[in-house]
């Protein structure tokens, strides 16, 4: 009876716990938007599949498709590139009520260029009563493919050839650092990404001095600081913002972080300044661009109103949730969880009522961690190394979970393996699995579990470095295809979720151990248990881990002191480098710090601001503990006798 009123106890607690879970985060936000469509969308027709790295692009029939989409919802589409099929948007969309912000993309190879401004003035004169200005390349003084004077001879180029206004598209730092450009064009066409700045700026922070009729947040503030400073630079120019917005996914930079929500919020914002301030703009951009991501991560192809499927992502004035699809992910992690308690409470280890409800617990806890896991990793598999990716996270989670649920289900009812047969430290532990036959393995859970655990510490140090280093190995071309070769932090997601489970369940369960009693006294349980010979925890039997005894202190320690120094030094890098940013000009200046290679200066300045890196770093330092538990009991270890001196050579 007891049994059956614990089973009813966990299907009851667990599935509210899983839905409280599942819905605070995701619930239902109110975005007050002003009617009416948008003044421009960036308009990059690439289908799945399709881009211009794999040379693959969008035909007049699917660039149609998409022109009609955007009829009544911006008046005016703007291009990147003159070639590419890109000679239909100038074409069809007068048909669509839009005009056209048409744009050559410029590099570093002079025929590729000379080939888009042919084509830019040819279209800018055939489709003149379509194209609204011509835009003479995007971004190349930043990316350094260009450097001025060779950028304003393109610009003058068309300007002589077309009748339309010349413009060139740039983050707004670069035309202040570049006013030798700003007299050659009829506008300043300028980007505006608080996400993407050196100091980034989240959708919550609030600045003091701010206007509360924009609740003070800084963001507004910021946004009009660059168009008056621009301004007051060019007084007698035209300032246009060609590019703002925000990403509906990928990491965060210090506060600012992305989000369906917040990209709701940002737009809503940004079109009510506009109207308000007069301001001429173009929003980035209409879908999102999922091959981005093999250069710029998930929030690289994550900017669109639509997602490559041409789904809206949320509905002008209605509620918008953080996750659309949380509903399905909670039934199906409560299925897994309740599924898992049940076969546990009518197992014939038959375990009382206390041991079905911890049981329960934990086991929702990890089916939880390994869905949501899962349903991020297969959101942002753009492509197909990352749905491989996807796999192979599915098959980690799973071969971890497995032993670390069947150690707890063991250890509640008193079944784990005798301790003394555990390997109390890592090299202990990996001969001991090498000796064991692989047809024995479903029965030593503890085995399974260290070297799971050791793969998933090698995998989060991996991942430590990546999103640390900064590193630009060069471009290279394959015929017409260009791969870039780089390392960059900047683009790597924080796979918190996919270490929820090795990093916090597994801890806290290590430390709900300690609450039982058992044989052995408290204070020799707090010292091992948090070992990694003592990885499932103290399971309150009368064994102890067999730890040899060693001639030398730290010479068997050093997989744990190796391990422990990538971990905790990882994290300690993590949390430094996001809290940098580069200041340039008057602000380098006047700061203190150290020089970037651009002529910058870093500063420590959003330390700790990144919630995201806060919370891989604080489980990297989790999964050092074990090796320093470790580390600690094996000093107090008593070393061993030296051998006889009849065996020392002293005859």
């Amino acid at each position: 009876m007891k049994r059956a009123l614990a089973a009813i106890l966990v299907l009851v607690v667990v599935t509210a716990l899983n839905w409280l879970w599942w819905s605070i985060p995701n619930e239902p936000r109110a975005i007050a938007w002003h009617p009416g469509p948008v003044q421009g969308l960036s308009f990059a027709p690439y289908r799945p599949g399709q881009s211009p790295l794999t040379r693959e692009f969008p035909n007049a029939a699917q660039i149609e498709a998409d022109l009609k989409l955007m009829q009544g919802r911006a008046q005016s589409v703007r291009t990147y590139t003159s070639l590419e099929g890109m000679e239909a948007v100038p074409r069809l969309a007068g048909k669509y009520g839009l005009k056209v912000w048409h744009g050559a993309w410029l590099n570093s190879v002079e025929r590729e260029n000379l080939e888009q401004i042919s084509a830019l003035i040819e279209h800018a004169n055939r489709y003149a009563d379509n194209v609204d200005r011509v835009i003479v390349g995007n971004e190349v003084l930043l990316r350094k493919d260009l450097n001025a004077d060779q950028l304003i001879r393109y610009i003058r180029q068309v300007k002589r050839q077309v009748k339309q206004p010349v413009t060139y598209a740039e983050v707004w730092e670069y035309w202040l650092r570049n006013p030798q450009v700003a007299q050659e064009v009829d506008i300043i066409t300028i980007h505006i990404l608080p996400y993407w700045e050196d100091e980034p700026i989240g959708m919550d922070r609030i600045d003091p001095n701010g206007d509360p009729a924009y609740d003070k947040l800084a963001i507004k503030t910021h946004i009009m600081d660059v168009v008056e400073r621009v301004k007051r630079a060019f007084p007698d120019k035209r300032v246009v913002i060609g590019e703002t917005g925000w990403p509906s996914a990928g990491r965060m930079r210090a506060d600012a972080r992305p989000g369906l929500v917040e990209q709701a919020r940002y737009y809503a914002l940004f079109k009510r300044l506009a109207e308000t301030a007069k301001l001429e703009y173009n929003l980035v951009e209409a879908f999102d661009q999922g091959w981005k991501s093999h250069q710029e991560g998930t929030v690289g192809g994550a900017w669109g109103l639509y997602d490559g499927a041409r789904h809206q992502k949320f509905e002008i004035g209605a509620k918008v949730s953080a996750e659309p699809a949380w509903r399905a992910l909670f039934a199906v992690s409560s299925v897994g969880g309740v599924l898992l308690a049940l076969g546990f409470a009518i197992s014939r280890r038959r375990p009382g009522a206390v041991a079905i409800v911890a049981f329960g617990l934990f086991a929702q806890a990890v089916v939880t961690c390994l869905v949501q896991a899962t349903w991020l990793n297969y959101e942002h598999a753009f492509y197909a190394m990352r749905a491989v990716g996807v796999v192979f996270y599915v098959v980690m989670g799973v071969l971890f979970a497995y032993p670390l649920l069947r150690g707890i289900g063991d250890s509640l009812t008193n079944r784990m393996a005798d301790a003394s047969l555990y390997g109390a430290r890592v090299r202990e532990a990996w001969s001991a699995w090498r000796g064991l036959p692989r047809a024995r393995i479903p029965e030593r859970p503890d085995l399974l579990l260290q070297v799971m655990y050791l793969a998933f510490t090698v995998l989060c140090v991996f991942h430590l470095i990546v999103l640390t280093v900064d590193w630009y190995i060069g471009v290279i071309r394959i015929g017409d295809t260009a791969r870039i070769i780089a390392i960059d932090g900047r683009y790597r997601d924080f796979p918190i979720m996919d270490f929820a489970v090795p990093s916090v369940v597994l801890m806290v369960w290590k430390l709900a151990s300690l609450l039982r009693t058992g044989h052995v006294p408290r204070v020799q349980s707090v010292a091992k248990a948090l070992s990694f010979g003592r990885l499932l925890g103290y399971d309150g039997g009368k064994g102890y881990v067999h730890m040899e005894k060693v001639h030398s202190r730290f010479a068997p320690l050093w997989p744990e002191l190796l391990l422990t120094a990538l971990l905790v030094g990882g994290a300690i890098a993590l949390s430094l480098t996001e809290g940098a940013i580069k200041l340039h000009g008057d602000a380098a200046r006047l700061a203190s710090g150290w020089p970037a290679p651009d002529g910058g200066k870093w500063v420590i300045r959003a330390l700790f601001t990144n919630v995201q890196a806060n919370w891989f770093s604080a489980m990297a330092l989790l999964m050092a503990v074990p090796y320093i538990a470790t580390i600690y009991v094996s000093l107090r270890q008593p070393l061993a006798e030296p051998p006889p001196e009849s065996f020392t050579g002293k005859w």
